[in-house]
Order: C-alpha cells, then sequence, then structure tokens
C-alpha cells in the first residue's frame, strides 16, 4: 500500500453511480477493475444496490486505505495525485457529509448525486473510434434492449423524484441523448415538481440538438443544464472522417441556437487523433466564437480497431510519423483562456506553457 495514497480519501463511492446495460458501479468501470456493486435484474432496485454489500465494502477499500479494488494506474485522481487529504476532509473542507464518513467509518450512503447513464447505446452517428455499426434501440430493431432501457427508466425515475435531493444526471456517456429514443423518452419524464434540485449534463454530439426537438423538452428547461458537445474537428473535412453520419453544417447551426440558451456550461470536446489534429485551431476558434470552453484529449483503442489500424492514428507515438507536426500543432499560442488541452498537456512545452501562464495573467489584472 502507497504511504502517499493511506493519506488520501476518495469521495466517489458515496456520490456516484453508473448504470450500464448489465451491471451498476459507484465509479467508472475501468478505473475500478470493473468492481460492480449489482446487477441489472427485472426487480431491480436503486437505493438496495446503491448500498449492497458489495458497495459497502468498495467504500471499506476506501476507509481502511488500501485501495484495494482501484485501479491505480488507470484512475486518473490517483495518478495525478488530486484525491483530498484524509487530514482536510476531518477539518471539513470538503463538507460536513464527507466529514462524518471519515470520522465515524461509514460504509452506507444517502442517494447518489451524480448518475452516469450508460444503459443505452444508441446514438445517430457511427464514429469508427466508438463503434463499427450503427446501434439504434427501439421496438422495432432490438426489442428487448429498449424494453429493459425504458424499465430503467422508470426504477430510475423513481428514486431521483423520491424526495427532493441534488443530483445530476449525465445523459449520456454511452450514445447520444438525442438519438436516443428511450433516453429522450426519460428527459420528458423528469418532473422538476416532485425534486427542483435535479441537474442534467447533456453529453452529445448536438447534431440532433435543435430548436424543435429541444421545445418536447420543456419541462427540464429551467433545470441547471450543461453541456457537453462532441466536435472532434474543426473543419468539415476532418468531421466527415471521424463522425460518421454527421452533418457539419447542422450542427454549426445548432451550436449558434444553443449559445442563445440560459445553461450553465457549455464545452466542445475533441477527440484528437491523426484524421483531426491538424483542425485544433478551427477547433479552439469555433469555441471562441460562441464563449463555449473546450477540451481536448487523446484518442484510445476502444476495441474497435485492430493494433495496426491504432498505430496509424496514434500520432501521440513518438515513432509516429507524424508526431513532429502534431507537437508544432499543439505548441501554437492559442491564447484562449477556457481551453483545456486535457491528457495532451504533457505534450506542451514549458515554454507554451509559461507564455500562456503570462497572457492569462495579463489579461485577468
Amino acid at each position: 500500500m502507497s504511504k502517499e495514497l493511506a493519506t488520501r480519501f476518495c469521495e466517489r463511492p458515496w456520490m456516484f453511480l453508473e448504470i450500464q446495460e448489465k451491471a451498476l458501479y459507484n465509479c467508472c468501470p475501468r478505473w475500478v477493475n470493473h468492481n460492480k456493486i449489482g446487477d441489472i435484474t427485472p426487480d431491480l432496485n436503486f437505493l438496495k444496490k446503491w448500498n449492497s454489500k458489495r458497495s459497502k465494502a468498495f467504500r471499506r477499500s476506501i476507509l481502511d486505505r488500501s485501495f484495494s479494488m482501484c485501479n491505480k494506474e488507470e484512475c486518473p485522481m490517483i495518478q495525478n495525485k488530486t484525491l483530498p487529504t484524509r487530514e482536510d476532509v476531518l477539518d471539513g473542507n470538503h463538507g460536513e457529509y464527507l466529514k462524518k464518513i471519515v470520522e465515524y467509518d461509514l460504509d452506507v450512503a444517502d442517494h447518489p448525486t451524480f448518475i452516469n447513464l450508460s444503459y443505452d447505446k444508441s446514438c445517430n452517428l457511427r464514429c469508427p473510434s466508438c463503434r463499427e455499426e450503427s446501434i439504434f434501440y427501439n421496438e422495432k430493431n432490438h426489442p428487448d434492449k429498449y424494453n429493459q432501457a425504458l424499465q430503467i427508466n422508470k426504477k430510475l425515475l423513481q428514486m431521483i423524484h423520491s424526495k427532493p435531493h441534488d443530483v445530476c444526471l449525465n445523459i449520456t456517456g454511452s450514445g447520444d441523448p438525442f438519438g436516443s429514443p428511450s433516453f429522450f423518452e426519460l428527459m420528458k419524464q423528469i418532473n422538476p415538481a416532485k425534486n427542483p434540485h435535479i441537474g442534467v449534463i447533456l453529453q452529445t454530439n448536438g447534431v440532433l440538438w435543435d430548436e424543435k426537438r429541444w421545445s418536447k423538452l420543456k419541462n427540464i428547461h429551467k433545470l441547471n443544464i450543461s453541456a457537453i458537445i462532441s466536435l472532434d474537428a474543426g473543419i468539415k473535412e476532418h468531421y466527415d472522417k471521424v463522425r460518421v453520419g454527421g452533418d457539419w453544417d447542422r450542427l454549426q447551426k445548432n451550436l449558434h441556437f444553443i449559445s442563445t440558451l440560459n445553461l450553465t456550461n457549455v464545452r466542445l470536446d475533441m477527440c484528437v487523433q491523426k484524421n483531426n489534429y491538424n483542425s485544433i485551431p478551427e477547433f479552439i476558434q469555433i469555441a471562441q466564437a460562441h464563449g463555449f470552453n473546450s477540451y481536448t484529449s487523446r484518442m484510445y483503442n476502444w476495441g474497435t480497431f485492430t493494433n495496426e489500424q491504432y498505430d496509424s492514428h496514434n500520432i501521440f507515438d513518438t515513432k509516429h510519423p507524424e508526431h513532429k507536426q502534431f507537437l508544432k500543432m499543439i505548441n501554437q499560442n492559442y491564447f484562449y483562456e477556457k481551453h483545456d488541452w486535457g491528457n495532451l498537456t504533457d505534450f506542451i512545452s514549458n515554454n507554451t506553457q509559461e507564455t500562456f501562464l503570462k497572457w492569462k495573467s495579463f489579461i485577468t489584472d
């Protein structure tokens, strides 16, 4: 056990719930070696699973300071040493709720406050890095999976409507909230009168998020809503390669519409690879034009590429023939304070970072 890690605390098992098609997790599955806290069954009761024996065991692995169920190489908070210290939590700097958990070694939790919905893979796009074919659950194409998603919706709504409490729904980590019939139906059934403290993060490709479709969700318009919109390119030529089935012109029109909405936060995302890295400047310019945040991250092989195919896209490898061009591209001075390089930060030179920090300091003084 790392001495450093033994001084830390992680709140996620008391706060975070991920719902997948077959199982429930209280953290990102990869970060916890796919240690599930329960299975998706016809008699699913979220609150029972939330405090199941498996879930309590996971929390105890944090309380005993072993972090034995965590993947210490995959978890970014462990790797970046950004988990809060137990001492800081006990001092009340992260709220009374977490203070009591650490102080009294509590392995039970109240309702989850962040729920990642990943139980429907339906999407209007078929991006090569994500899937090999179109996935769309409805009564005709995949009736079993569609009806299961509707049943999970019903159980989920029961939980979030059970009492007024803070909860944020991330819709969706698996497909698109506007491209999925079941997730769109879920959004239409959210009732702020039963719980006015519901928040929503719309994780979407943005192609179907137009004024007409948005008008069908008037019930959630006054909720705390944020958006993460995956552009994955800065120009149409690159977009058409990485976002198969998308519509660049329609998306640009939708971005203008979205910018007129009273949303808490909007972030444009770009998953960087060989086919799009040369339009990073244009991507940041699009975000800047709308006043959105922007975020870049590196592409991984999620099982859709052969090793050879992935190697051809992997410009982060120093052996890749375009690696030096990639470094040149991201080490330009973009001067946009709302851009986050994510896990590309290691490829930014010290000189570039220092120049940006000096500029940022100057404009904020």
